[in-house]
């Protein structure tokens, strides 16, 4: 038979007289006792004679073996709490005579125990009410315990480390007396548990937020207004458990020790849901007070499927060792039928509930092994289909569905992680926990419009306006880039007086009704006759190419043609408005001082220059704005996409002359534009990119990644052009390189086969030819070389 002598607690069991006697001459009181359970120490209830004290304290003997300085923790974490939040529904310290919180007595037998006295609380405890509890009661138990952690934080005692019989840290000790339980399947389930805790757990302890706990919120520790209705909390007693751990583990012993109160789930079908389903409620209790986090949503099945292994095995060892003393109030059998329960509901069905109640981001699986069946997919792709709409938002043969990103990765639900090299909205990579702070805190502390005054906007607005010419001093903000480039395009007719505008003859700029019009690109689209295309300047596939003289001025010559059909037809120019990456014209490489040469001609037609950044901005072509790239100076830049990486933001930056026209003659006010979490967004992504020097490594990697696509061209022959400018590019793909022939089908293919090698990459330009990559800023070369080499392996199958 193993060792069992620590899960003996070998209580102080003194008579009715001696306690009596320590109560008059330690605390001067006097009145009628009652034993009260306690699994370590001796407690009785006083009812005090005297008046001038309370009527009833509580008065705690010590087990001989517990040091003085754990009574000491005990007491000073009371005083602490009741310091920290009076409000708290927990026992008070009595001094005693000599105003001490505690003191060492000598019994009779000669043993020598720490002695205190704590006020009584009211109430019953929840276990002994005769009821079970509501839904609203369960997450009230789990506030209150939330509350009580809250209170404990800050709070330090060279005491708080010890170890006691309960600590999932030293849980592996119960594995060599998994014999004591008798069944079989019983036993396999709980060494399955310890096994778990070994490979799993008690790695991932020391990485968990951490602190004092209380270590045993218990329906016979959480008190409840008896005869209520619902179990009001009136106290959480018994502090005998404290210890320095994981807050995680305190959620789920409250779980585990909540969630069965009042029923009796044994033989019952539903004993598994009906049990999660209140461990659910009882840890959104405890979030409403105390926020959980990811980490600890990921480790609560296992602490308390923990939890009831080792309360298994801790009363079925004490019923064998110690079968003549009442030490445990819990059968084995019931730990091991709620373990049973908490197995057949299953880690990943129990962490997405969990993540439902505490509204937390939907569960992503972490391992191929625990990826989503595939009906379940089917169910959400049908959801999406009636509820949504039946429109195609995605490249591949079977949508992508993913919960959790991070950096240039996203996570799919199939148990794997995807390289992102064609999303440039998280310009400083997915979820910057920078961005993401200050989006939360921005919103607990005020979320509303315009229409008030508030310091973020305005510090956002200097923020981004010094980055820009000294023209651009004015902001307008608004929800997205196809809103801005609207605006402008209302600005530009204001101004100029003129109807008509000129765009790249396969532009992109947005999806209003205004700029589906500006936005040949899309496949349903003709230019109306107030808008003129201009041929891209594409020096690979275009109409003049590489190497031919003056190529620039050959390309921007038909802005002339532009302007003149604009005038003839009598609408005039407004403005040239331009996307300065070229990007749904496939990142082409545009000439040197073409733009330049078309905005002369723009200007001289009395138009502005519309510069949309709303791709090619914050850093995208290897400095802070794309038309600088090209030398061009704007009149409105538009901005959208990545301003808030991922939150609702666009921007319009012009001149206080045009704003303030615009403002007095068209009102315009948006609800949600420039909102103070937008902002916050937008301030953050500033400091990322500043505080990392995201462009300059964009600069660097961007021309890593060019000069490996350029290698792999020496294999591939179907890489005709490589092209693009800080962190984007182009890549070319055509079935012949003398003849410059779209390869339209192997591009398509290529789309899905390199899906399969897990790297999203999207393409572009009138034949779908072209892959355009736009990864986050903060892309390194590691990722460079994941990427080249799944391209290689793709383009090999192909």
């Amino acid at each position: 038979m193993p060792d069992m002598r620590f899960l003996d607690p070998n209580q102080p069991q003194h008579g009715a007289a001696e306690l009596l006697h320590v109560l008059e001459t330690v605390y001067g009181v006097r009145g009628e006792i009652r034993h009260l359970r306690s699994e370590r120490d001796q407690a009785v209830r006083v009812d005090v004679e005297a008046p001038g004290t309370p009527a009833r304290i509580v008065l705690k003997i010590s087990n001989r073996e517990q040091a003085e300085d754990i009574v000491d923790l005990q007491t000073a974490a009371l005083r602490h709490i009741e310091s920290a939040d009076p409000g708290l529904p927990v026992p008070r310290v009595i001094a005693d005579l000599e105003g001490r919180d505690h003191r060492s007595v000598t019994f009779a037998n000669g043993d020598r125990h720490a002695v205190h006295a704590l006020s009584w609380q009211p109430g019953a405890p929840l276990a002994q009410s005769g009821r079970v509890p509501t839904s609203a009661a369960r997450r009230e138990i789990g506030a209150a315990i939330g509350r009580l952690d809250r209170a404990l934080q800050g709070f330090f005692h060279p005491a708080a480390a010890h170890e006691h019989a309960w600590d999932f840290a030293a849980c592996l000790r119960f594995r060599e007396l998994t014999a004591v339980i008798a069944d079989g399947a019983d036993r396999l389930a709980v060494e399955s548990v310890f096994e778990r805790a070994a490979d799993k757990v008690l790695p991932a302890l020391p990485a968990l937020r951490r602190q004092l706990l209380h270590h045993d919120a218990n329906a016979d520790n959480v008190l409840v207004a008896a005869g209520a209705a619902a179990a009001g909390v009136t106290g959480i007693i018994d502090f005998g458990d404290l210890t320095f751990g994981a807050l995680a583990a305190e959620v789920a012993i409250a779980c585990d020790g909540i969630a069965g109160a009042g029923e009796t789930f044994d033989g019952n079908e539903s004993f598994g849901d009906t049990l999660v389903a209140a461990m659910y409620e009882v840890a959104a209790g405890y979030d409403s007070a105390m926020p959980l986090e990811e980490a600890d949503m990921e480790i609560l099945y296992d602490l308390v499927c923990l939890r009831n292994a080792m309360a298994a095995v801790i009363a079925a060892a004490r019923r064998q060792g110690f079968p003549e003393r009442d030490l445990h109030p819990e059968s084995p059998a019931h730990a091991i039928a709620r373990l049973h329960a908490l197995r057949a509901v299953g880690r990943d069905a129990f962490e997405r509930g969990l993540r439902r109640a505490c509204r937390f981001p939907v569960y992503c699986p972490r391992l191929p092994e625990d990826a989503a069946a595939l009906d379940e997919e089917d169910r959400l792709i049908a959801t999406r289909a009636r509820r949504m709409g039946k429109h195609a938002t995605h490249f591949y043969e079977r949508p992508m569905h993913f919960e959790r990103a991070r950096g240039p990765w996203l996570y799919a639900t199939d148990g794997h992680a995807y390289l992102d090299c064609y999303n440039n909205v998280p310009q400083v990579g997915h979820c910057h926990p920078h961005v993401t702070r200050a989006i939360a805190r921005q919103a607990a502390a005020l979320n509303t419009n315009t229409r008030y005054l508030y310091s973020v906007a305005l510090e956002y607005a200097d923020r981004l306006t010094a980055k820009l010419a000294p023209q651009l001093t004015a902001c307008l903000f608004v929800n997205s880039g196809s809103e801005a480039n609207d605006v402008a395009w209302q600005m530009a007719r204001l101004v100029t007086g003129r109807q008509g505008a000129i765009v790249m003859e396969d532009a992109y700029h947005g999806v209003t009704d205004v700029m589906r019009r500006f936005s040949p690109g899309h496949p349903d689209v003709a230019l109306p006759p107030f808008l003129k295309g201009l041929v891209v300047p594409d020096p690979y596939r275009g109409p003049w190419r590489a190497g031919e003289p003056d190529l620039a001025e050959k390309y921007a010559a038909d802005a002339d043609r532009a302007i003149a059909e604009l005038d003839a037809s009598g609408h005039g120019t407004a403005a040239f408005m331009i996307d300065s990456a070229l990007c749904s014209s496939g990142v082409p490489s545009v000439p040197d001082g073409y733009l330049r040469a078309v905005e002369t001609r723009v200007r001289a037609a009395g138009g502005l220059m519309i510069c949309d950044e709303v791709q090619s901005g914050f850093g995208r072509m290897g400095q802070w704005w794309g038309h600088e790239h090209h030398g061009a100076r704007a009149d409105i830049v538009t901005m959208g996409k990545p301003v808030g990486n991922g939150h609702p933001l666009g921007v319009v930056v012009t001149t206080q002359e045009i704003l303030n026209r615009f403002i007095d003659e068209v009102h315009l006010f948006s609800t949600f534009g420039g909102n103070t979490v937008a902002c916050a967004a937008g301030n953050a992504v500033l400091d990322v990119i500043e505080n990392e020097d995201l462009i300059e490594n964009g600069r660097r990697v961007g021309a890593y990644l060019r000069d490996e696509l350029r290698a792999l061209a020496s294999r591939h022959a179907l890489i005709g052009d490589v092209r693009g400018h800080g962190m984007i590019t182009g890549v070319e793909f055509v079935t012949d390189r003398g003849e410059r022939t779209p390869a339209r089908t192997e591009t398509r293919r290529l789309l899905e086969l390199m899906r399969r090698n897990r790297v999203l990459v999207g393409s572009e330009g009138r034949d779908a030819n072209i892959l355009k990559l736009r990864p986050c800023l903060a892309f390194e070369r590691e990722h460079v070389d994941r990427f080249i080499a799944a391209l290689d392996r793709s383009l090999a199958a192909l």
